[in-house]
């Protein structure tokens, strides 16, 4: 600790001197402050709960009438208190509303009193007392059951109050707190005495279970009633001492010797349920008088001491923030007074490494160690402005190190973003320009049939060859980047020549162990060997991102052509040529062109499969599709839509136009003659429907029905044919009707599409 202090600088001595006093008396007096904050919240939570306490204890007071109500109803069979059950009820129902309005919780108002908690319990349990009260009008639960359900949720009412005690500070707030909990038990305990005498008076008998809880009860009750004497205040001992002499405690106490008795042989005929109903109801009125009583002096008190937490939360914050604002000026006013000596050899420091011609510090004279530092700072002027020259050399390879990284995450984040070869090959061109500026460069392919590269993109007047082999490169020959300097052994490679001896690099581009390309750098304007030659590794580093680009790309490209070809002919598939016939819609709306859509069907299909087997089907189809894509060329699109099925999409094409190209692609077609093993296979021909837009639909999905219309009409006909749809096709009709120029009967045309009917389930 020593040794660390005295290595450290007289600035940062000083403000540990100056600041470790006063972050200390900070840290002690946020403490203090925020202790009595935490306990002017705790009081306040407090004085809430004693707030809305009586409203708890009204709720908690109906439900022990509809208890004691209810237990006498159970326990009379249905002969008293009857009448009673409503109106209990319904004066429950609206306490209850009243308690629900009142408590609301806008932040944290009740933390630090658990209060929360046993509340959202008693509303828990709140939520089956219908069913509960069905269960009583029905006389489908006992008494204890009842007793039971009531009991619980009261207690915990009861003791959501309860726990303020925990909360309370000091014994004089927590004595009167403790005699206000132990009135309300001993008022829910002489709730519970009163039903139970219900049940006791109102079946006649106490049977030996319900005359011990009573005594218990009763037993209870002084105790808690002796505990609230022992801390209450004075107002609220003369108000128990006058229950404790009055008319209503005599009639109570006579009540229970009559019940007291009752095991014992003594008559209890003489009281009836209502009576001690109502001798017990108006002991339990007259302690929840004490009780609001007793509540009105809890929260006056709850208030005050609520108004001390605050002042002296104030009056301590006030202090302390005195305290500390002293300390930090005192503190302030030391370190100035050392501080700007060593400020001023600072700024000399700075000064000299700006300015060599700056004088000797005027603070060398002094004897003190400000003084030792100053002259030891001049013998160090020279070597740290020696530092100065290297460290900006230094930080300026960084830089250009950090612009380069950049460079490279731009080129990563560019290319991988392009949606095309094109793109990524214009995106290359343009980040090599600014990442090698010192080079000339070009960058080669590898074609698809993997034997020749081809030029894709160059940079700074790169030359860029249209094709090279691979064999031309020496890099791509030995796997590895390859260097040609100017020195006595050397070998050019045979794409660079003629050659005029000057330096350049190949870099082969690799991606997932494989080449797709190469990188080949030259010099550019004057720049040296030396520093041409820098350039290799940040070369190697771009070559690496181009390589996985490329991938990337080309794999892209494979990807996108399988999901629009068909596997076994070639030619577009169904998914791809719908997409093309809505865009052909489209802008033959826009340009008011027409077009031809053909539907072509392989006559006979199914004989080919079933003579001949699949594989012969199969060549059938190629052959089909092959044909197809070489009679079309420009925007001509043909594909194949499944089966046997095909599709021909002719743009800005008339009907003549389309009949004369569909017949010449019929006939060529008619002339494949297919070998399949040792024999050649029947002549196929094709027939083929034709719908022209916008005659003939609007939309693709009329447009190709319409042709598959008219190439029903073409098998029915005969088949290898050529049939334009009618105009009647276009409204809609399934299939060719006898009223076409069709040679054959509606029997005939029936017997035609049952076969085309069977053609399609041998299709595959």
């Amino acid at each position: 600790m020593f040794s660390f202090l005295a290595n450290r600088s007289l600035s940062f001595k000083l403000a540990l001197v100056c600041g470790i006093p006063v972050l200390a008396l900070f840290a002690i007096s946020a403490h203090d402050i925020l202790s009595a904050y935490r306990a002017w919240q705790k009081a306040q939570a407090v004085e809430r709960v004693l707030n809305i306490a009586p409203h708890v204890s009204n709720v908690v007071y109906h439900l022990q009438r509809e208890r004691g109500t209810s237990a006498g109803y159970i326990g009379s069979r249905g002969t008293a208190f009857g009448d009673r059950l409503a109106a209990v009820r319904s004066a429950t129902d609206t306490h209850l509303a009243d308690l629900s309005t009142r408590i609301a919780y806008p932040g944290r108002p009740f933390d630090g009193v658990n209060f929360e908690g046993p509340y959202r319990r008693a509303l828990l349990g709140l939520e089956q007392i219908d069913t509960v009260r069905n269960d009583i009008d029905s006389g489908n639960i006992d008494v204890d059951r009842l007793t039971l359900y009531y009991t619980q949720i009261i207690s915990s009412f009861l003791e959501s109050i309860e726990n303020i005690k925990f909360a309370a500070a000091g014994a004089d707030a927590t004595r009167p707190i403790s005699a206000y909990i132990a009135l309300m038990r001993a008022k829910e305990l002489a709730g519970l005495e009163r039903a139970m005498g219900v049940v006791g008076f109102g079946s006649g008998q106490f049977l030996s279970e319900t005359y011990e809880r009573y005594l218990s009860l009763i037993a209870k009750q002084e105790h808690l009633l002796s505990t609230v004497t022992s801390h209450a205040p004075s107002e609220t001992l003369v108000a128990m001492n006058q229950l404790q002499g009055s008319p209503i405690e005599q009639q109570v106490r006579a009540y229970r010797d009559v019940a007291g008795a009752a095991p014992f042989g003594g008559s209890i005929t003489h009281v009836s349920a209502p009576d001690w109903w109502a001798a017990a109801t108006a002991r339990i009125d007259a302690l929840k008088d004490i009780e609001q009583r007793l509540s009105q002096t809890l929260r006056a008190q709850a208030q005050n001491e609520t108004r001390e937490a605050l002042s002296g939360l104030g009056l301590l914050a006030a202090t302390l923030s005195g305290l500390v604002l002293g300390a930090a000026i005192v503190s302030f006013w030391v370190y100035r007074e050392i501080q700007p000596p060593i400020a001023r050899i600072i700024a000399s420091m700075r000064a000299w490494a700006k300015d060599d011609t700056v004088t000797d510090l005027v603070e060398a004279e002094r004897g003190d160690g400000i003084g030792e530092l100053a002259r030891t700072f001049n013998d160090l002027r020279h070597r740290l402005e020696e530092n100065r020259v290297i460290e900006n050399e230094r930080t300026a390879r960084e830089r250009a190190q950090t612009m380069e990284m950049k460079l490279l995450s731009d080129l990563n984040e560019w290319l991988q973003s392009s949606t095309s070869t094109d793109e990524l090959y214009e995106m290359i061109g343009t980040f090599m320009t600014r990442m090698l500026p010192d080079c000339s460069g070009s960058v080669y392919v590898y074609s698809n049939s993997r034997d020749v590269l081809c030029g894709t993109c160059a940079w700074n007047g790169g030359e860029l060859l249209e094709h090279i082999r691979a064999d031309d490169c020496w890099a791509l020959r030995r796997g590895r980047g390859y260097s040609f300097r100017t020195q006595e052994i050397k070998f050019a490679c045979e794409h660079t020549k003629p050659h005029d001896d000057s330096p350049y690099f190949c870099l082969p581009i690799l991606a997932h162990g494989e080449t797709v390309g190469m990188m080949h750098l030259t010099p550019y304007g004057d720049v040296c060997e030396e520093d041409f030659f820098d350039n290799y590794q940040i070369a190697q580093l771009a070559a690496e991102q181009i390589s996985l680009a490329i991938a990337n790309s080309k794999m892209r490209d494979q990807l996108h052509q399988q999901s629009i070809r068909d596997p076994l002919t070639g030619l577009y598939n169904r998914r791809h040529f719908v997409e093309s016939l809505r865009l052909q819609v489209e802008m033959s709306k826009r340009r008011q062109t027409p077009f031809i859509l053909a539907s072509i069907d392989v006559d006979h299909f199914k004989r080919f499969n079933d003579n001949h087997g699949h594989d012969a089907g199969d060549m059938v189809l190629r052959a089909v599709g092959a044909t197809l894509e070489q009679e079309c060329d420009g925007d001509e699109l043909p594909c194949r839509i499944g089966g046997e099925e095909f599709m021909l999409l002719l743009p800005e094409t008339d009907v003549d136009q389309g009949r004369q190209r569909t017949e010449h692609v019929r006939q060529a077609i008619e002339r494949i003659s297919v070998r399949y093993g040792e024999k050649t296979l029947p002549k196929i021909t094709i027939s083929i429907g034709l719908s022209v837009y916008p005659d003939h639909g609007a939309n693709p999905q009329e447009l190709m029905r319409t042709a598959d219309n008219a190439l029903y009409k073409s098998k029915a006909n005969g088949r290898n044919q050529v049939t334009v749809a009618s105009l009647s096709l276009e409204t809609g009709d399934a299939a060719p009707s006898a009223r076409d120029d069709a040679p054959a009967n509606i029997s005939a045309l029936k017997q035609e599409l049952a076969a085309r009917a069977d053609e399609l389930t041998g299709t595959r």
